[in-house]
């Protein structure tokens, strides 16, 4: 059974879930934008072989909200503080989407408290400009943002929300929308959009500096990577014309995929040792999109 806790970080109270479990530390560290929550399908099904936990990132869902101090060396000094706060001398680090900036940053500032790394879509060497999204026929078919009758209640806004993200309508499960709920901001019963959390992106993003370029090279630690490879566009509408979807396709395939490919060749090349896995989904929530493929991998990379 999930606890949800809190701790201290060098003064901003930081929130996480304990899912208790035996076995070697495994620590869950989510995407830009998302909490602990969202690991609420995978991280059970790690406590049956692991002592796992995750941990909400400052200035996201119910952890502290500073104004400023968002840079790397900060968020890798919270990581270090979480596990001394859970008594934890050397973890397993599983890691979404951003957190695979933090990951090998922490690995090569502390190498004797990282067992392992697992990247899950969480690769980013640097490749230069991303894919054209101008040419994306999905794009405008989305909404823009949400209207007045959007936000009247939290269920309106959750519907607005699956409109809005193909992508995670197409794999809606209790994970997504407690992530959700965790992170939106309610007045007088009603969901508002402030903009601390597009200010807390900013933030991190101008203080990445060369970190923006993993140095794969400096992490002893043995690394898998859960990468995706699949060939249809994650967020086509589930309401599509075939015309459109085809079009959607035809453009993930001509722009996109090349695009994670290299990055996956330049991963390999930057770390020769590290195990990669490719799955056949384009979904970027690849561990809900691709739950049962996910946790073999994770199992087979980890020795009991």
């Amino acid at each position: 059974m999930l606890k949800e806790r809190f701790f201290d970080s060098g003064g901003v109270r930081l929130h996480y879930i304990d899912w208790g479990g035996d076995g070697s530390a495994l620590v869950l560290l989510a995407g830009l934008g998302g909490t602990a929550h969202i690991y609420r399908a995978l991280a059970p099904r790690l406590a049956s072989r692991f002592r796992v936990a995750g941990l909400t990132r400052r200035g996201h869902g119910r952890s502290g909200r500073p104004a400023s101090d968002y840079g790397p060396e900060t968020l890798v000094e919270d990581i270090r503080r979480f596990l001394d706060a859970l008594a934890i001398e050397r973890a397993i680090l599983v890691g979404h989407s951003f957190a695979g900036i933090e990951m090998p940053l922490f690995a090569s500032r502390y190498p004797q408290r990282v067992e392992a790394i697992v990247y899950l879509d969480a690769i980013h060497p640097l490749l230069g400009p991303e894919p054209d999204r101008s040419k994306d026929p999905v794009l405008s078919q989305l909404p823009a943002g949400p209207a007045a009758a959007d936000l009247v209640s939290r269920a309106a806004y959750l519907a607005y929300y699956r409109r809005a993200r193909p992508d995670l309508a197409g794999i809606w499960c209790e994970a997504i929308e407690a992530n959700l709920l965790a992170d939106m901001t309610i007045e007088d019963e009603r969901p508002v959009l402030d903009r601390h959390g597009a200010e807390v992106t900013g933030h991190m993003f101008r203080g990445l500096g060369q970190h923006r370029d993993p140095d794969y090279s400096g992490v002893t630690a043995p690394m898998l990577a859960i990468v995706p490879a699949g060939q249809s566009h994650p967020f086509t509408p589930q309401d599509a014309s075939d015309e459109l979807r085809a079009a959607a396709d035809a453009y993930w395939a001509e722009h996109f995929l090349p695009h994670i490919r290299r990055r996956t060749k330049a991963f390999r090349e930057a770390a020769p040792t590290a195990r990669i896995v490719e799955l056949d989904a384009s979904n970027h929530i690849i561990f809900l999109a691709e739950e049962d493929a996910t946790v073999q991998a994770i199992f087979d990379f980890l020795p009991r």
